[in-house]
């Protein structure tokens, strides 16, 4: 395990880099500048994401460095050292541990133990802390919003920062019962984190900026660019748009639709943002709700809120957290 004044000599000379994955509301942005906040010496956030929706995959990016130098950078995170995912189900949509080095941390909010998360990332040489985020948050904000929470796993094997840190600097963001609530929460995710230590420690030098790095002179200028990075489609029509996404994933509901309570009045239908409740043609020749489309429906509820008789309900995805029983070389 990582201790503290290892961590600080490492952070002498070269970066920390983290990079956080989460869903547009979770948080993610945010769990980013609290890390530089929270940090005793120089750190630089930045996410990445252009007009994301609610729900929609988006990712930010910390480095961390005692020496100002090393983080005079505004690129993204290549080689994490520390990933934190806020949302299960980005396991499968988003290569979460791309450019990890050998050794590195994976965080993950998940209700599965360390070697399920290790089975789905394809990845045996990397770390595995997890915790069930989602619940520590419905119980405590009651809300999902769970940044602050993986920043209490962080904190458990990082040691970047202690909670006295990085609860000053959720005061100085949040106010009142929301900066208590999310102290609260962020002392029981480091005592709740489960680790799956391999022993291995993280290559440090990965991804870390030289100093005073210039760019190479001789460079090609723009009239030597290739033409064919662009794509032009004159006749062929390729399908993409919104129909190709599974924004079903993106919603922590799982929305129900009981068909012997529904009255067919079609209120769900016109509320709903994404088209995700459906309907067909009947005998009679009158449209009939016919269900739910889960492939589309981000569990925005809006149908839940508008049905007059109930027939829409919920059920969360995630189920309790687990822990992995160690193997030799974990604790």
């Amino acid at each position: 395990m990582l201790t503290t004044e290892h961590i600080k000599e490492i952070l002498n000379d070269y970066t920390i880099n983290l990079r956080f994955h989460a869903r547009g509301g979770q948080g993610g942005v945010t769990a980013s500048n609290l890390c530089v906040e929270a940090f005793y010496g120089y750190g630089v956030c930045q996410p990445k994401f252009g007009a994301e929706r609610m729900g929609s995959p988006t990712e930010s990016y910390v480095r961390l460095s005692a020496n100002s130098d090393l983080v005079r950078s505004n690129e993204q995170v290549y080689g994490p050292h520390f990933v934190s995912v806020l949302d299960p189900s980005l396991l499968t949509e988003v290569d979460v541990t791309a450019g990890i080095p050998r050794g590195g941390w994976l965080i993950v909010n998940t209700e599965m133990d360390q070697l399920m998360v290790q089975e789905a990332v394809k990845r045996k040489d990397i770390n595995i802390a997890t915790i069930d985020a989602t619940r520590i948050a419905l119980e405590i904000l009651g809300r999902n919003i769970t940044n602050t929470i993986i920043l209490g796993a962080l904190i458990r094997i990082s040691h970047l920062f202690t909670l006295e840190e990085l609860s000053d600097a959720i005061m100085n963001r949040f106010k009142g019962e929301v900066a208590g609530k999310n102290i609260q929460a962020i002392k029981q995710a480091i005592e709740e984190t489960c680790i799956y230590d391999m022993g291995i420690e993280p290559d440090f030098t990965v991804d870390s900026k030289i100093p005073w790095q210039q760019i190479s002179l001789g460079l090609p200028g723009y009239k030597d660019l290739d033409k064919a990075g662009v794509w032009y489609c004159d006749e062929d029509v390729v399908p993409v748009g919104s129909d190709q996404v599974n924004t079903g994933s993106w919603g922590e509901w799982e929305i129900l639709w009981d068909e012997e309570t529904c009255t067919n009045c079609a209120q769900c239908w016109f509320i709903c943002p994404d088209f995700a409740t459906l309907r067909k043609l009947g005998d009679d020749g009158k449209y009939h709700m016919s269900g739910i489309d889960v492939f589309h429906c981000k569990a925005c509820q809006n149908c839940l809120n508008i049905c007059p008789v109930q027939a829409i309900s919920k059920r969360a995805k995630q189920g309790p957290a687990a822990c992995a029983l160690p193997e030799e070389g974990g604790n």
